[in-house]
């Protein structure tokens, strides 16, 4: 297969899954805009299901995969907790359709293939809970609903699907350290804020 036709079809699926919504998006639809006929498309895919299936395992997979360097790289909580805010919101300026697309779409996969995706989501989730309960053990943070606290950084984050736009005003990363900024001074305990 080639590697770059792929991440072409990908890219293409994810920004007409954007544009028109999954259902309404044709796999004629996908051929005409990548200018193949339907049977090359189907070389590459089986279904429209697959190719959902391959834009959020490659969105989650990307952003599981930075997740787990922070987690294993040097630091403290707090500079982990900078550093996965940033990593997050990169990623929209990076690969804002597919991303996307995983967010709006990912309940229409099969379930034993949602289930895997929801899995790697709930991996991620996990690590920020633990680096953020490390910032309330080590006493940087109050004491926290860590669950909730990971939601609405989530919430926060995700929610940028729907509104970035990467020639907007301010970049990925001055969105992330406004997100950061927020949520430190948010968690710190008082006698610990700037």
């Amino acid at each position: 297969m080639n590697k770059s036709r792929w991440v072409e079809i990908l890219s293409v699926s994810a920004r007409l899954f954007c544009e028109k919504g999954y259902l309404a998006t044709t796999m004629d639809d996908i051929a005409r805009e990548l200018d193949i006929t339907k049977p090359a498309l189907y070389y590459y895919i089986n279904t429209k299901h697959d190719l959902l299936y391959a834009i959020c395992e490659a969105a989650i997979n990307e952003l599981i995969e930075g997740v787990r360097e922070i987690e294993k790289a040097d630091g403290d909580p707090e500079t982990k907790l900078h550093d996965l805010v940033r990593w997050h919101v990169t990623m929209f300026a990076r690969n804002g359709d597919m991303l996307s697309v995983y967010l709006a779409d990912e309940g229409e996969l099969p379930t034993e293939k949602r289930d895997y995706i929801r899995s790697l989501s709930r991996e991620y989730e996990s690590i920020y809970r633990d680096i953020i309960g490390r910032a309330v053990d080590e006493d940087v943070f109050r004491e926290l609903d860590v669950p909730m606290v990971v939601r609405a950084i989530s919430g926060m984050c995700n929610w940028l699907a729907s509104w970035y736009k990467p020639e907007g005003q301010l970049s990925a990363t001055e969105i992330a350290d406004i997100f950061f900024d927020l949520l430190v001074e948010g968690c710190r305990k008082p006698a610990k804020r700037r």
